[in-house]
């Protein structure tokens, strides 16, 4: 109940911020899947978020957390913490899990929000959750997020994309770092 009530009063807050596009809902599967992101601004999350068909897992910083009710606030919305900059074992087991339920989960790719707005480097704990998982990933760039009021914003989701066995984790994470790219609307790729 919680959840249905605050992803509707979010949309509608993004709504009135932007002018915001959806393009490629029917890619996403029906069963257990990894959106993989590219991050520029607090509003990726969430609008990504609002817009999925079913409820969206992410991993948040631990710091999110700090505050009592936002921490519970978001762990209502499908957040989990993170430690970053090192390997967070139970952060790594809880999205194994989520995935093996058969549910979606998302990750930005860069680990954290580029201040250029291009993207950065990804990051290969995306190869290591894809090859563990065997998940499809359904590639997903977010525009917009960093404009003003009432500019154009969006998410695109690509087609999914699967992986064969054998592969590096970082090896992954660049493929779909490229997959990522390639949905840029404008095309400047980086």
């Amino acid at each position: 109940m919680i959840h249905k009530i605050a992803i509707t009063v979010v949309r509608f807050l993004l709504h009135i911020r932007f002018k915001i596009k959806i393009e490629g809902l029917e890619n996403i599967p029906t069963g257990a899947a990894i959106i993989a992101m590219n991050h520029t601004s607090n509003f990726d999350a969430p609008m990504v978020g609002v817009h999925t068909p079913r409820k969206m897992y992410i991993m948040g910083k631990e710091e999110l957390f700090r505050n009592k009710f936002f921490g519970w606030l978001i762990h209502e919305l499908g957040c989990f913490p993170i430690k970053r900059g090192q390997a967070d074992i139970k952060s790594l087991k809880n999205t194994l899990r989520i995935l093996k339920e058969g549910n979606l989960f998302s990750i930005f790719i860069e680990g954290s929000r580029s201040k250029t707005g291009e993207m950065q480097e990804a990051k290969k704990g995306i190869g290591f959750i894809v090859a563990k998982s065997k998940a499809p990933v359904v590639p997903t760039y977010i525009y917009g997020a960093r404009g003003g009021w009432f500019k154009p914003a969006g998410v695109i989701f690509g087609a999914p994309i699967t992986f064969e066995d054998g592969l590096e984790h970082e090896e992954i994470a660049n493929l779909i770092a490229e997959e990522i790219k390639k949905l840029n609307p404008k095309k400047e790729l980086s």
